[in-house]
């Protein structure tokens, strides 16, 4: 699935292809099978490739994810004058608690199998770089606790998940909106970025529960 956005965006991401701070024209959340063969030019010109040809810009943030497109989940709120939007895919077969044993022993191992829980916040708010981060951070810690409410554990540690081993987050926000310089847990940015991030997590792993006749 993509977003377009109507001109570029400042963006802070782990995405595999534009990741880092920067801007961006448009979010790209592709899926690939668990079985497909590794390509050799590397997962981010295998992206590049696909948003091309999907007629996106060179300036596409874009993640893989094995999960299916059904766990999709969106979730909105208004903040006073800024509008906030949560996108988030969940798959679940890789994941791990902070901490846990990598599998990748080399600074320069391949990245990992998809599995993935892919999450873009995007906002009109114009979010200063350190708020940029703590959102990120935000994301992060509010995906680890809808894991732990929803008793996901990591199969090498057994020790509660945090997320999966190849999860990648992104944070979209405006230029010209509502000023937000912090976004930590103190603040009522932080407070709804959260819930949005637990809510969507909360029903896509709800859904591929029921999916698999889990519970």
């Amino acid at each position: 699935m993509a977003l377009v956005a109507k001109r570029p965006q400042r963006v802070l991401s782990s995405a595999l292809l534009g990741g880092g701070l920067g801007r961006a024209s448009a979010w790209y959340n592709a899926h690939v099978r668990h079985d497909a063969p590794l390509d050799s030019d590397g997962p981010a010109a295998v992206l590049a490739r696909r948003a091309a040809r999907r007629g996106l810009g060179h300036d596409t943030v874009a993640m893989m994810t094995g999960a299916a497109m059904s766990s999709l989940r969106l979730a909105a709120a208004g903040l006073e004058d800024a509008r906030f939007a949560l996108l988030a895919t969940a798959g679940l077969a890789n994941a791990r608690a902070a901490g846990d044993t990598a599998e990748m022993r080399s600074l320069h191992a391949p990245v990992g199998p998809a599995g993935t829980i892919n999450i873009a916040l995007v906002t009109d708010a114009a979010l200063a770089d350190a708020a940029l981060v703590e959102s990120v951070a935000i994301v992060a810690e509010a995906k680890a606790a809808a894991l732990c409410e929803a008793g996901i554990a990591s199969p090498v540690s057994g020790r509660p998940a945090t997320g999966t081993g190849t999860d990648a987050t992104a944070v979209f926000c405006g230029t010209t909106g509502a000023s937000v310089a912090y976004a930590g847990k103190h603040t009522l940015v932080g407070e709804t970025v959260a819930r949005l991030v637990m809510t969507a997590l909360a029903s896509s792993i709800a859904g591929a529960e029921e999916a698999c006749g889990v519970g």
